[in-house]
């Protein structure tokens, strides 16, 4: 069909069992679509993920068919005594195996045993109960010259293995020598010995066992991959036939470490400490803390309290945390469950999820769950600060044994214990430190054991050995009395006699050779004393925390870069703001300002002389006698160098660490709850009695992307499980209707074969709504009313902020290859799959990719790991409260990246889960929960953890023996009191009950009887409960309210409905501009294109449409009324500064006015901090004026009216662009003279490029030229060139950034890269790197496996119309990789035939052609960089 070509690219490689086979959740999955019918070849005849025995029987491979390599997967833990029928052998092997059992049974808390709390725990699931009295009732109650070829082929063929290294699938990316004469062939070893060695296991040494082998085989690729290396295959490649030199093919062993670079064992999380994990029977994320020790007695009631006046002070609660209020004793029972023992000793390590869900008797009304998280975190701060503060004492109990002064010291101890906070125990360091130094050293060496160094004395030191501490008491100073004195308001007694030189005088020695040197020393010993002091310490920073104020101050940088339009404006001129009023994650924006040099910040006490001499009276002698004067003023001396040159500005840098740890929290905070907002969202349901809300409906997604006239529309149709059945490429969708039909026909077809509920829209412009959108509404009600569709398809916009991200995605490159899949297709995939499951398609991106969502304006300013572990919360709250179909998890990878989130698992232990469940019994499935338990899936704590939120659901099964309860949130712990509030409920006797098979079979005739349901509410569960705390002393009072709730509406969604995108939302999609990036009165750059009498329509960079009233236009010059029309004064295709006066976000439109348009513009608009000083902005603008008008009388500097005129050189342009993303424009004077003016504009990280305008047809010498001349190319004015030419070459260097062959590398480094991947793969090599020396230059890096010296590089320049390569021009990089390829492939052709005709060329080496001014064989030197590069930007 012309115009249209049906796309049924391969599917991802198919899951396989053990023995090779495709299994049947694979066959299930492998749907695919008749080129010419369009019909299912391969559709199964049930629902998706259904199971039937019957399918069971036929499928499964009896005993006697099972090959070697499949027993050697099948490994009986309790059949040993067989030993003696195993052949000899395999009796090596067998021991091995049996040791690896040993040692894995040695790991303490093994999920792997069963004792016998474990089994009595299966046996209550499995039918066992306790007895309960019965419940009265209440009253009411995805050959040379055909080197390439495999780019033109259709996508339909069979997907080849990948190669790990080339992302592009460059296997076929070979010039082969083996043609011409002497070619040398490889010594390859016997195949079939070679195939057993590819299988044999290499990690027995590392304790991996013959099936993780496997699997990590699987997940690397190895037999494709790396080959050569199980191999152990030397390289024959320069060797001579008969080289004695040459390497015997002998077995090697070799380890994983031989095979795997570490960074991909890690990043696979295969290495030692990734197996303890998912061995050990904890919680994968308790595990990733750290070492948690068992607390000691009343530690957890001391944490309890420190915690509770945490969060008191954050929620600014007030009342007093002690043992006896109820959230203190809230906080022990969770700390109990996180870290603690219960009754039976036994450390429970709940997590958050388990106990908000089954604890919540503990903590309901108390503690929300951000308070419970907030326990989690507090908790490991907790117990990293006890262990620092045990670090200390233990430090001192050291320097005790060694100075009697320190045994006799009991300040430190009394410090320690009253200690608070990091601060505190930092506070008495730097006291021991100061004090007890030489002590310290000695403690510090004897713990080490080793020699003994000489420590340098400090002047302090030198001062103390010289009797100066005996002069220092006698200015009655003591540090820890003036910190005491502050707080008390005490005053001290009278003065010795002497004067202080005097008194100094009389401890001249040693160094200190006259009374001046003793009293300076006494000055600076005392100086530090209270310097350090920390009773003194802590009271200062109690002042700055409640008095302080901060105050910005822009520098000269940022005066210039800090206009009204930059993010740092609402604080450039912040003043006097106290410390306490800092409560957003403003301070984060303030701290990186500094760090930029655009401001400086001054944290001060507002009040801070008159608290100075409040010290210093408190230090001074009160008498006022001679005597007295003297010795004040040395003590003013001695605080001022205390507090002003050492204490203040430590504690004010304490005080900027604090708030800014605090806007980081902040920050996560929202991040954490914006992320919960947008995955908090249902499934979209369809009104179809079809479905019956079982399953996922059937999508079609439709995108043209950018939208631009050349471009194709693609469409695709996901089943019910989100796997893709069909592609669809339509060329003729962008033009005309009437051209539209071979398209329209190919999506009806698509539609009526594939039957999908819901057409899902999206896209990157605005067209996409304007046309796209109502294009589609158009053919499918035609079509309804033709009778060509049967049912009324609903067309909907979908948020694609996640498409966007996975459609560059490593998992979607994986699993959609660029070579079969375009970009847009990956991003249709995403799109579709969030309308099944939003929740999922979130979770896709956790962890690599999540950091691209935009959740905060500030989020960038955090570290990744604190953005994680908040994204990673809010993931693990939503999943655990909506569950998650295990069964559907292993049967779609796509739906398994919600498993790590399971309370209890992470991704190393839902990685073994899946994997342990796809070995079990069940043909790969699992049909109950306590199945965990008995196949060994889980151990006792992950059991507990994780049982209630995996759900069993009876779509995947036709026989219906389930437990109804495992599809419920009731915890298998409770079953039981399930069970018999469904009994009573039926009025049915305990024997009748006790009798059934299924135990539960009375739950589910109550939850099929809505009538019988109601009776569940008359039940006296308040009573019941009281019973259940006397006799099993837990409470249960809301864990009976939530199993009445579950048995009436099992896992019923407490998510929002889904909704399509609203007005709002895609008109953020359709444009990228926000409320923030377009506000009103802010200015805009327009391009006209359409004039009429009394209306301009406009054309925004973001592709918006712009209108114009006449009533916003000024009037024009030499005229005195407004125009009656605006025909003959504006023309189209004209660039104008316009100001924004409203956005239509409906329609797609923004009305704007050429009425009071200058760079100032909206000045006053821009909302600021309540602080911000309007005033001294006023003040230091007026002087920036008068300083130009002086300027201006002095020099006449060329000034053109442009906002993004500035008046800088080019470094200075650089240098203003360093933080400026991509794309911003400096125009600049030019040294060329007043013809001339340059444009400098950032590509990327620090390279700019730097681009000379000649102008023309000038009124005057300081007119800008009505002709601008760029390399030959003509333009009228300055918004032109940068919508033209800046922003078009910006484009598609973005573009290129983003390319699956670009890398962020230098060229040496590239280089090596490109050398290692082509000599581990013996396959060319190539990638493309940004020329750092020529900007707007692209390095095209390559190898060929022949090739001798190290790799070539060619350059590639991105103009503003496409890429020039080798002389030619390209519309994209796949075009130019593309013709490179075909290049290369014609002249190795070239070459091979010239080497097969002998003659000079082979004999002089020559792999090409000789050419006059041609490129150089690969063999020689590299062509110049730039050779075949003409014209510049």
């Amino acid at each position: 069909m012309e115009g249209v070509r049906t796309a049924d690219p391969p599917s991802p490689a198919p899951a396989r069992d053990e023995d090779g086979s495709e299994g049947e959740d694979s066959q299930a999955r492998k749907v695919a679509s008749d080129d010419e019918s369009g019909e299912d070849t391969a559709r199964p005849s049930k629902k998706i993920g259904v199971y039937s025995d019957d399918d069971d029987e036929s499928d499964d491979p009896s005993d006697e068919e099972m090959t070697e390599a499949d027993k050697r997967f099948i490994v009986d833990d309790e059949g040993e005594e067989d030993e003696e029928d195993v052949p000899t052998s395999q009796t090596p092997s067998r021991d091995r195996r049996r040791k690896r059992k040993r040692r894995k049974r040695e790991i303490s808390e093994s999920e792997s045993d069963l004792d016998a709390e474990d089994l009595e725990l299966v046996h209550e699931n499995s039918g066992g109960t306790k007895k309960f009295k019965r419940l009265r009732r209440k009253a009411d109650d995805d050959d040379v010259a055909k080197i390439f070829s495999d780019d033109d082929e259709a996508p339909g063929r069979e997907t080849h293995q990948r190669d790990l290294y080339d992302e592009d699938n460059m296997e076929d990316f070979i010039i082969d020598d083996d043609e011409g004469e002497g070619a040398e062939v490889d010594r390859i070893p016997n195949p079939r010995k070679v195939k057993q060695s590819m299988g044999a296991n290499l990690g027995r040494s590392m304790g991996i066992s013959d099936e993780q082998w496997h699997e990590y085989n699987n997940l690397f690729d190895c037999e494709m991959d790396y080959g050569w290396a199980l191999h152990g295959k030397p390289d024959f490649m320069h060797l001579e036939e008969n080289d004695e030199d040459a390497p015997s093919l002998k077995d090697k062993t070799l380890k994983l470490t031989d095979i795997y670079e570490p960074s991909e064992i890690a990043e696979k999380l295969l290495t030692d400490a990734d197996e303890i994990i998912r061995l050990n029977d904890l919680p994968e994320r308790f595990q990733l803390r750290g070492d948690m020790p068992i607390p000691e007695p009343g530690e957890l009631e001391r944490e309890a309290i420190w915690i509770a006046r945490q969060l008191f002070l954050e929620k600014h609660v007030s009342g007093d945390a002690n043992e006896s209020h109820p959230v203190v004793q809230s906080i022990v029972k969770v700390l109990t469950y996180f870290r603690g023992e219960d009754q039976k000793g036994d450390r429970p390590h709940f997590e958050v999820p388990f106990i908000l869900a089954h604890r919540r008797d503990y903590i309901d009304g108390l503690l929300d769950r951000n308070d419970l998280w907030r326990v989690y975190d507090l908790d490991f701060q907790f117990v990293a600060f006890e262990n620092k503060k045990k670090s200390v004492l233990s430090l001192y109990k050291d320097i005790a044994r060694l100075s009697p002064a320190a045994a006799q010291d009991a300040y430190v101890e009394e410090l320690l214990s009253r200690a608070c906070g990091p601060e505190d125990i930092m506070d008495v360091s730097l006291y021991i430190q100061l004090q007890y130094g030489h002590e310290l050293a000695q403690a510090e060496q004897s713990r080490r054991q080793t020699f003994k160094r000489a420590r340098r004395q400090t002047p302090y030191d030198i001062a103390r050995q010289a009797g100066i501490p005996e002069l220092v008491k006698m200015f009655a100073c003591d540090a820890r009395q003036i910190g005491s004195n502050m707080n008390a308001g005490a005053e001290k007694g009278l003065s010795p006699a002497l004067t202080p030189l005097e008194a100094a005088a009389n401890f001249v020695n040693g160094p200190f050779n006259t009374a001046e040197k003793a009293l300076e020393a006494a000055r600076m010993m005392l100086a530090q004393d209270m310097a350090v002091d920390p009773m003194f310490r802590a009271f200062v920073r109690k002042v700055y925390s409640s008095d302080a104020t901060l105050t910005v101050s822009p520098t000269k940088k940022g005066k210039i870069e800090i206009d009204h339009r930059h993010p740092y404006y609402p604080f450039k001129y912040l003043s006097n703001k106290y410390l306490w009023e800092f409560t957003d994650g403003q301070f984060l924006q303030i701290h990186k300002a500094e760090q930029e040099g655009l401001i400086e910040t001054e944290v001060r006490i507002s009040a801070e002389q008159e608290f100075f001499d409040d010290i210093v009276k408190r230090g001074s002698f009160a008498s006022g006698s001679d005597s007295d004067v003297a010795w004040n003023a040395e003590i003013r001396k001695i605080l001022d160098r205390a507090c002003r040159e050492s204490l203040f500005p430590q504690i004010v840098k304490w005080q900027k660490e604090r708030l800014a740890a605090s806007a980081r929290d902040f920050v996560a905070l929202r991040c954490q709850m914006a992320l919960e907002e947008k995955i908090t969202v249902a499934p979209l349901v369809v009104q179809d009695p079809e479905y019956e809300d079982e399953w996922d409906p059937r999508v079609l997604a439709i995108s043209w992307g950018e939208g631009d006239s050349n471009a194709a529309t693609w469409s695709l149709v996901v089943n019910e499980t989100g796997e893709v059945l069909q592609t669809l490429k339509l060329d003729r969708f962008r033009g005309p209707a009437e051209h539209r039909g071979p398209d329209v026909d190919a999506l009806i077809d698509m539609i009526n074969t594939h039957n999908p509920k819901i057409v899902a829209i999206a896209g990157f412009k605005p067209n996409t709504k304007t046309i796209l959108h109502r294009a589609v509404q158009d053919i499918l009600q035609e079509a309804l009313l033709s009778g060509r569709l049967s049912e009324d398809l609903q067309v909907i916009f979908v948020d694609d902020d996640v498409a966007r991200v996975y459609m560059t995605s490593e998992v979607a490159l994986r699993d959609y290859p660029e070579k079969h899949y375009p970009q847009l297709v990956r991003y249709l995939v995403s799109l579709a799959r969030r309308v099944q499951d939003p929740l999922a398609e979130f979770a896709g991106l956790f962890e690599k990719d999540i950091m691209s969502l935009k959740l905060h304006p500030l989020q960038y300013l955090i570290a990744e790991d604190k953005y994680n572990w908040a994204t990673e919360k809010a993931f693990v709250n939503v999943v655990n409260d909506v569950g998650v179909d295990i069964n559907l998890a292993a049967q779609h990878a796509h739906r398994a990246v919600v498993l790590r989130f399971v309370s209890g698992l992470g991704p190393r232990k839902a990685q073994a889960f899946l994997n342990k469940i796809s070995r079990s019994s069940g043909a790969g499935r699992l049909d109950a929960r306590a199945n965990l338990i008995r196949n060994k899936i889980t151990g006792k704590r992950i059991f507990m953890n994780c049982s209630s939120f995996i759900r069993v659901r009876e779509r995947h099964f036709h026989v219906g023996t389930l437990d109804v309860l495992d599809d419920t949130r009731i915890h298998p712990e409770d079953y039981d009191l399930a069970r018999k509030m469904a009994a009573d409920a039926l009025d049915y006797e305990d024997a009748v009950v006790d009798g059934e098979a299924d135990q539960s079979v009375h739950v589910s005739d109550l939850m099929k009887s809505p009538k019988d349901l109601q009776k569940l509410a008359h039940l006296a569960l308040d009573e019941f409960a009281m019973e259940l705390e006397r006799r099993m002393k837990e409470k249960k009072k809301m864990v009976l309210q939530d199993i009445m709730k579950e048995i009436m509406l099992p896992f019923g969604d407490r998510r929002r409905p889904f909704e399509p995108a609203g007005p709002a939302e895609i008109f953020t999609m359709l444009s990228g501009e926000t409320d923030d990036t377009l506000p009103e009165n802010s200015v805009v750059a327009v391009q006209i294109t359409r004039v009429t009498d009394r209306l301009l329509k406009c054309r925004l960079n973001s592709g918006l449409d712009g209108l114009i009233h006449i009533r916003q236009v000024p009037i024009p010059p030499q005229q005195r009324e407004p125009p009656q029309t605006l025909v003959g004064l504006f023309r189209e295709d004209s660039l104008l500064q316009a100001r924004v006066i409203r956005v239509d976000k409906e329609r797609l439109t923004v009305e704007l006015s050429l009425l009071n348009v200058s760079a100032d513009a909206g000045r006053e608009a821009v909302p600021v901090d309540a602080r911000f000083d309007r005033r001294r902005e006023g003040d230091e603008l007026a002087a920036q004026r008068n300083i130009d008008v002086r300027k201006a009388k002095t020099k006449q500097v060329r000034q053109i009216n442009h906002p993004y005129f500035k008046l800088m050189d080019y470094k200075a342009a650089m240098q203003y662009l360093e933080n400026k993303p991509a794309g911003s424009v400096v125009i600049r004077p030019s040294t060329k003279g007043n013809d001339h003016f340059s444009i400098t504009w950032k590509v990327e990280g620090p390279i700019c490029q730097h681009v000379d305008v000649i102008e023309s047809n000038k009124e005057n010498e300081m007119a800008l030229g009505r002709v601008l001349t760029i390399d030959g190319e003509r333009y009228s004015e300055i918004d032109q060139i940068i919508a033209e030419l800046i922003e078009p070459t910006n484009r598609r260097v973005q573009n290129t950034l983003t390319h699956p062959k670009y890398q962020r590398r230098s060229l040496d480094d590239m280089n090596r890269f490109i050398e290692e991947q082509c000599a581990s793969t013996r396959r060319s090599s190539y990638g493309l790197i940004l020329a750092r020396d020529k900007p707007c230059h692209l390095q095209l890096v390559y190898k060929h496996p022949q090739a001798r010296g190290p790799p070539h590089h060619e350059h590639v320049q991105v103009r503003h119309k496409g890429y020039v390569f080798r002389k030619r021009m390209f519309g994209s990089v796949d075009e130019v990789l593309r013709f490179f390829k075909e290049d290369e492939a014609k002249r190795a052709a070239e070459a091979a035939k010239g080497q097969r005709g002998g003659g000079d060329a082979h004999r002089n080496g020559g792999g090409y052609p000789q050419q006059s001014g041609g490129p150089q064989p690969y063999r020689s030197a590299a062509p110049a960089p730039g050779q075949y590069m003409h014209g510049r930007v």
